[in-house]
């Protein structure tokens, strides 16, 4: 078996418990699989969850976060009793529950801002080669390689991308992979000024060092690749995302020629979409048709009104007014669209409204609480960060910055389904919190 864990800076890291070694190898492993086979990658990871519970399973209940979870655990399960279809719903509660233990354990495996560090490497390192899938999908190739004798499959990629000619690669959607590609964009712009930061403070900025590291020249044929992919995939919400995270973390680096180069292109480019008419016409004769018409949704001017985000927005609140407590059971939003529209749609592309809609207000609140706790002292450890981990205080923000942008894409979409998207945020949401654990037991 090759040795996928050389790839990564620093793998020869020992981990602070001894015991938990062989549980972060396997992590390791199984997130740089997962990605582009998540039927081999999730075979580690689920060991080392299990390694995680066996070996620290009293520290883990005396967390009262995860009480919180296991509360909300069984709160759950008796609201997908009352939904309109107890069976889908309970069938639903796989996107959460073992996710629940995924995050108790994940967050007790993390206790060094050096792990962080590996784990941004581990998340782009499979980018590179889906990346490259998609860009063979484009030319109109496409394989499936079902699992024998089951539904499923080992890897699957559309011909000329799903939807037709937007790239999705080794995703279901193009959607799906464009909040992938957003993570992979904003944890290389990390790992970028991670490592520009490390060459500057050996006095590498000056001699102009930097302009030799392999490792920085590295990173930027990622970032071009990945603005590339990104435009392919013809997401709006993942293009809003990758500036706004350029934007911000241009400003906390100071980098503000490239502020200055990123506003001016997406000024530019909102001009030709939205600037009053004599202006927007000579925009749009120097402005690719490709962005301002997928702006303005002047690319599908047919679209029944049933598929506006809008409508699905309506709908979904209107079944969390009518059931504003136990909701209608997960995955219910799907059948009662399609009696209402005669149109399918699994969810109302919004994570909130989806989740009001499904199991209730109060569910909600609770999903919503515990996430935000996390976000918030996390928050606060940034702002404070201990001194002995200054050189990975990028590195953190990053993590940050990455979650904050998978919430705000899942207010325009509803990507936190997919398995590889789901597992994602939980794992960044459970590192953001080992090290708020780890920072509180040593301060």
């Amino acid at each position: 078996m090759p040795n996928f864990l050389a790839l990564i800076p620093g793998s020869n890291w020992k981990h602070p418990n001894p015991r938990l070694q062989t549980a972060w190898k396997f992590a390791r492993i199984g997130s740089i699989i997962f990605p582009l086979i998540p039927s081999l990658g999730v075979l580690p990871i689920l060991f080392a969850i299990v390694k995680t519970w066996q070996h620290c399973g009293r520290e883990i209940i005396q967390h009262r976060l995860n009480w919180g979870f296991a509360l909300l655990a069984p709160w759950l399960i008796v609201m997908s009793l009352f939904g309109i279809a107890p069976g889908d719903a309970a069938l639903g509660l796989v996107n959460f529950l073992p996710f629940f233990a995924f995050f108790a354990a994940y967050s007790t495996l993390i206790q060094s801002p050096e792990q962080l560090r590996q784990l941004a490497w581990i998340l782009i390192i499979p980018a590179l080669p889906i990346m490259l899938l998609g860009l063979v999908q484009l030319c109109g190739y496409g394989v499936t390689i079902p699992i024998l004798g089951t539904p499923g499959y080992i890897l699957q990629i559309y011909p000329s991308g799903n939807p037709l000619g937007r790239m999705s690669a080794v995703f279901g959607h193009a959607n799906h992979l464009a909040a992938y590609l957003q993570m992979v964009f904003i944890f290389t712009i990390g790992l970028f000024a991670d490592t520009y930061e490390q060459t500057a403070a050996i006095g590498g900025v000056g001699n102009g060092r930097y302009w030799k590291s392999p490792t920085l020249w590295w990173l930027g044929s990622m970032l071009i690749i990945c603005v590339a992919s990104l435009i392919l995939t013809s997401s709006r919400g993942a293009w809003a995302g990758a500036v706004l995270s350029s934007l911000i973390f241009t400003i906390y680096q100071g980098w503000y020629w490239i502020l200055g180069i990123v506003t001016a292109i997406g000024t530019v480019i909102l001009s030709a979409a939205y600037a009053p008419s004599p202006l927007k016409a000579q925009l749009r004769s120097i402005v690719p048709r490709y962005f301002w018409a997928r702006i303005t949704d002047e690319m599908y001017p047919d679209r029944p009104e049933a598929l506006t985000r809008l409508s699905q927005w309506k709908f979904a609140w209107n079944l969390t007014q009518a059931r504003p407590i136990t909701g209608w059971g997960l995955q219910s939003f799907g059948p009662l669209y399609q009696e209402s529209t005669q149109i399918w749609l699994g969810y109302p592309h919004n994570l909130l409204l989806m989740l009001s809609s499904n199991v209730g207000i109060p569910a909600t609140i609770a999903l919503s609480s515990l996430v935000g706790w996390v976000l918030a002292q996390s928050t606060l450890l940034f702002l404070n960060f201990p001194l002995q981990w200054r050189s990975e205080r990028t590195i953190f923000f990053t993590y940050l910055l990455a979650f904050g942008g998978f919430i705000i894409f899942n207010i325009t979409d509803v990507t936190a389904l997919e398995l590889r998207l789901n597992t994602h945020a939980w794992l960044i949401l459970a590192s953001m919190c080992g090290i708020v654990y780890r920072a509180r037991s040593s301060g």
